[in-house]
C-alpha cells in the first residue's frame, strides 16, 4: 500500500481512503496475476504467499470528492495478495466442469475505450453477470449491435466450429484477454495431435456460434469454463469437449511447470520480505 507506505498484514487495517478517486469516481485501473508454487505467472510482481491470486490497482489517489483529480495528493499503488476468488479451483484440479450460459440482451456493451481498458468501472460487467444468473447462468454472453458474439462479463469467449476450427472474436471493441491469447498459442499442440485444424480470430455471428461443437469462457490467467448449454440448448454433445479439456490441461501445465512466463518469488522472511527474480 503506497498510501500507507508499507505492507499491511492485518486484514482490519487493509483500507483505502473513501476520498480516493478510484473509490468514488472509478478513476483507476487494475489487473490480476496468479501465484502458484512460489512463482508469479506472466508478471513481474510481488507476493507474500506461495499459492493464491494477486490484484493490483493504480489510482489517482485521495484528496477530495470532486470529479477532477486536481486536489489528489498523490497517485497510489495498491497490491492485494489473497487465496483466490470463489470461482477458483484447487491448484491441482484438472477437472473442467461444464456450465450453463445465456445471451444477455438487456445490458449494453461497454464503449470501446472502457472495454479495452481494465478500469474500475465494472457496472456493466456486474449487470451482465446478474442478468445471466437470474436466468440460471453465471457470467452471460454479450453480442454487438450486428449480432456478433463479443465477450462474457469478465472473460473472453472461444468456440470450436465445424472442421476443428478454434475461433474467438477479434479484440476490436472487447478486452484483449491475455488468457485467450495464451490459449491460442498453446492450441498449436492440439493441431499437432489432430484435435484442431486451425486457430482463427474473426467475427462470429450468434447463429453460427450456436452451431459450435464446443464453447468455453476464459480469463484471469487460469479461469476456464466449458459451456455445455447455451440459451437452453446443448452445445455439441452437451458435455465438456476434448478441445476445452485439452486446452485447460495445457494451460495448467504452463502455469505449474512452464518456464517462459514466470517470475520466482524469493522468500527471505515468511512474514513480509520477498522479491521476484526471473525464473
Amino acid at each position: 500500500n503506497s498510501w500507507a507506505g508499507g505492507i499491511v498484514t492485518d486484514a482490519a487495517l487493509m483500507t483505502i481512503p473513501l476520498d480516493d478517486h478510484m473509490v468514488h469516481r472509478g478513476h483507476g485501473v487494475f489487473d490480476t496475476a496468479t501465484l502458484r508454487n512460489g512463482r508469479v505467472y506472466r508478471l513481474d510482481a510481488l507476493s507474500g504467499q506461495r499459492d493464491g491470486s494477486i490484484r493490483y490497482w493504480v489510482s489517482t489517489g485521495p484528496g477530495d470528492f470532486s470529479f477532477l483529480p486536481d486536489a489528489c495528493l498523490e497517485a497510489c499503488f495498491y497490491v492485494l495478495v489473497y487465496r483466490g476468488m470463489p470461482m477458483d479451483k484447487p491448484a491441482d484440479s484438472r477437472v473442467l466442469h461444464g456450465v450453463r450460459e445465456f445471451t444477455v440482451t438487456d445490458v449494453p456493451l461497454k464503449p470501446s475505450m472502457l472495454a479495452t481498458t481494465k478500469s474500475n468501472n465494472y457496472m456493466l460487467n456486474c449487470l451482465t453477470a446478474m442478468d445471466s444468473r437470474d436466468k440460471g447462468g453465471g457470467f452471460g454472453v454479450l453480442l454487438d449491435d450486428r449480432g456478433m458474439v463479443a465477450e462474457s462479463c469478465v472473460m473472453n469467449v472461444g468456440f470450436v466450429l465445424e472442421g476443428g476450427v478454434l475461433c474467438t472474436p477479434p479484440f476490436t471493441n472487447i478486452l484483449g484477454g491475455l488468457t485467450i491469447q495464451r490459449l491460442m498459442e498453446l492450441a498449436s499442440n492440439l493441431i499437432e495431435s489432430g484435435l484442431l485444424t486451425e486457430v482463427v480470430q474473426r467475427d462470429i455471428h450468434a447463429d453460427e456460434a450456436h452451431t459450435a461443437k464446443e464453447m468455453f469462457l476464459t480469463g484471469g490467467d487460469v479461469h476456464m469454463f466449458a459451456v455445455v448449454e447455451w440459451d437452453g440448448q446443448p452445445v455439441g454433445t452437451g458435455t465438456v469437449g476434448p478441445v476445452a479439456q485439452g486446452l485447460y490441461d495445457l494451460l495448467w501445465d504452463d502455469v505449474l511447470d512452464g518456464t517462459s512466463n514466470h517470475d520466482k518469488v524469493v522468500y527471505t522472511d515468511a512474514e513480509a520480505n520477498f522479491h521476484c527474480t526471473s525464473a
